[in-house]
């Protein structure tokens, strides 16, 4: 797993918590290796990022290596793989196991448990948390008659074979797994240290699970509790937003400044490589501005609606009448986020116009690390939930102000500006709908934009390039692995699946 220090664990194929995690070292090794689990592909590696993307509306697939394209059109049972089901619940297994040895070490002092079991506990939240976005409906967007209910919550480690042949659990309701992603989340904020900056923001901190559970109050529609977490988190960390002078920069940056919790890729081991890597998902450039040089597929592209919303005008092919033809920019708008999107090369056909937020650091190709959650966002949340019609917490005057945070950081010409007037005036479905507007701008290709719709229960329109696909449709969920439906009657696979 990318971690020198190995668990000694005799024989490999059965874990026995009594042996295995029995000393300081085996428990920090136990940890690294779950951190390790959330650089697969299948998870922050790729499809937690790009998938979420194509099957939104922000996604449309070249077609160039032929990934992507399935989830792009939503072609049924085209979504996120059994994957995230498998290493989710691996992971969850090992971080139970790992939390019951911590009180049986010898010579432990509080400090090092908290830091261990601060970490644990968000890793185990982050890991349902993910699970539930795949899986399940999300409170208050929830399609009854379809609701098979959340993901199995297991809380204790399983450490034989035979023990986990009998061991039959059903889906409990999905506000109960809410419950304790909400439960471990704030409990590892108790236990971790404050805010990190640099290469530290790829460990959990205080600041990551106050972010998180900023975000998992917004899921779940607690407008209070969000808004709670949002102003901690932001009294915590300080001034972090980039402004418009540094923010391309901070995407070029081996650690975004902005990040409150990264997926850190370390070593060329942990490269995913030209097929399956954000960068070559993305785009084909090696370096921004070189298009004499291809690297990667560039798979997926933005649509023409998110170009659009990024002040982007094109020359050449980005719409369905015309995608055969190559792309290039016109012009801009004064919004700094439009410059990670340019032109790509003609190595793989004719050149589009991509995102470049994943363009590899320090010239390193298809390894980049992913920021799980930045600060922008959680400006965003404070925004959105003061701006929602019939919030507990609504205040426009305050949304306003948050809105405006972010945006005279990313428009260079903002403050006086015609757009600052009309923001001022703007009533409240107006100012709501330019915050979901900005998220969708600020978060783009960073796996938000599905969940968004999601949250709301709203049809993915995805024209010009795709159907509209109903929240009422099956293609919503995502379907967990049969294997286990098949070995368990208690458990209840998705509809349509």
């Amino acid at each position: 797993m990318s971690c020198k220090k190995q668990l000694e664990i005799a024989p490999r194929q059965s874990i026995d918590a009594a042996t295995a995690l029995n000393s300081k070292d085996a428990v920090e090794a136990s940890i690294t290796a779950i951190y390790a689990r959330f650089k697969s592909a299948r998870l922050y590696g790729r499809d937690l990022i790009a998938v979420a993307e194509a099957l939104s509306d922000n996604g449309v697939a070249t077609n160039k290596s032929g990934r992507l394209l399935p989830e792009a059109q939503n072609n049924q049972g085209a979504t996120f793989t059994t994957a995230i089901w498998t290493s989710g619940y691996g992971g969850i297994n090992q971080i139970n196991l790992t939390l019951e040895a911590i009180p049986k070490l010898a010579g432990v002092t509080s400090v090092e448990a908290d830091r261990w079991q601060g970490q644990l506990l968000f890793l185990r939240a982050l890991s349902y948390f993910e699970m539930m976005k795949a899986y399940a409906y999300i409170p208050g967007a929830v399609v009854t008659a379809q609701d098979r209910g959340g993901v199995p919550v297991i809380t204790k480690g399983i450490q034989t074979a035979d023990f986990a042949l009998t061991f039959l659990p059903s889906r409990p309701p999905i506000d109960d797994v809410y419950k304790q992603i909400v439960d471990d989340f704030t409990l590892a904020n108790a236990k971790l240290l404050n805010t990190a900056t640099g290469v530290a923001t790829s460990l959990a901190s205080k600041a990551a699970a106050q972010a998180m559970l900023a975000r998992v109050n917004l899921y779940t529609k607690n407008y209070s509790e969000a808004k709670r977490w949002a102003d901690s988190c932001i009294t915590l960390v300080g001034s972090r937003l980039s402004t418009t002078g540094s923010y391309v920069a901070g995407w070029r940056a081996e650690h975004h400044p902005e990040a409150l919790f990264q997926i850190r890729f370390a070593t060329a081991t942990e490269n995913i490589g030209v097929n399956e890597s954000l960068q070559t998902s993305y785009s084909t450039l090696v370096t921004p501005g070189n298009t004499t040089a291809t690297g990667g597929f560039g798979d997926l592209v933005p649509s023409i609606t998110l170009l659009n919303d990024l002040g982007i005008a094109l020359t050449g092919g980005m719409t369905i009448a015309n995608f055969s033809l190559p792309a290039s920019i016109a012009t801009r708008t004064t919004d700094v986020r439009n410059l990670v999107f340019e032109p790509g090369t003609s190595g793989r056909g004719n050149a589009k116009v991509e995102c470049t937020k994943f363009l590899g650091r320090s010239g390193v190709i298809n390894l980049d690390n992913v920021p799980v959650i930045r600060i922008a966002e959680v400006y965003l949340i404070r925004a959105e939930v003061q701006a929602t019609a019939g919030s507990s917490v609504l205040n426009l005057t305050n949304a306003l102000a948050d809105l405006k945070a972010i945006k005279s950081r990313r428009y260079t010409d903002y403050t006086g500006s015609a757009q600052e007037i009309a923001d001022n005036a703007a009533p409240q479905p107006v100012l709501f709908d330019e915050i979901f507007r900005q998220r969708r701008i600020e978060l783009a290709f960073e796996g938000q934009r599905f969940f968004d719709f999601k949250r709301l229960g709203r049809d993915l329109v995805k024209a010009p390039h795709y159907n509209t696909v109903a929240f009422t449709d099956t293609r919503i969920l995502a379907p967990i692995l049969q294997g286990d439906v098949d070995g368990n009657p208690n458990l209840k696979q998705n509809l349509g699946y």
